[in-house]
């Protein structure tokens, strides 16, 4: 599921085809059949993986395919937040290989959360490993900046990022909107 989702991506970057692109996403993970949020999610990861080592235009072509199947309910919205799980534990090691990894990852939520697929509070829940030793709290406040708009003062996003910081965090911001405005 994961490499055809990969080759679906490959096949649009070059060809262009958006409509034939979702279609061959909808056939791969078949939302609301049985096993499609376990699918849909290997899809996400898969595509997510593979576009961090990509040039920032095919994030955006990513985006426009995988927004369109969100917004189209042919991937559902878990999906997306378990299939974020791995590109966020592994972004450090992703980045030393792809520099460009962790804007393009900070884009590729933003862009989710302001479409109201995924809550900006999952991070909250995303791996331990990304929570303790990959400055999540200052990826928050990357993304809240990418959002734009005022996401960098709604006291929501704040609260996720303060829950995020870790002592170091701490020790070296006086408080969460500290961290936001360095970010």
């Amino acid at each position: 599921c994961g490499d055809k989702a990969k080759n679906v991506l490959k096949e649009y970057f070059v060809g262009g085809d958006m409509d034939d692109a979702v279609l061959s996403i909808h056939e791969l993970v078949g939302a609301g059949d049985e096993g499609s949020v376990e699918r849909g999610t290997k899809a996400v990861e898969s595509a997510v993986l593979f576009v961090l080592e990509e040039k920032a235009a095919n994030v955006d072509k990513f985006l426009t395919v995988y927004l369109r199947c969100a917004k189209e309910k042919k991937i559902e919205g878990q999906s997306f937040v378990v299939g974020l799980n791995d590109p966020l534990e592994f972004l450090n090691d992703i980045a030393i290989d792809a520099p460009l990894a962790i804007p393009h990852l900070a884009n590729i939520i933003a862009e989710l959360v302001k479409a109201e697929i995924i809550p900006f509070n999952f991070l909250l829940e995303s791996p331990d490993y990304f929570r303790t030793d990959q400055n999540a709290a200052g990826f928050g406040a990357k993304v809240m900046k990418r959002i734009g708009g005022d996401a960098t003062t709604k006291e929501e996003y704040i609260e996720v990022v303060e829950k995020l910081m870790t002592d170091e965090d701490k020790a070296k911001h006086s408080s969460a909107a500290d961290l936001i405005a360095e970010a």
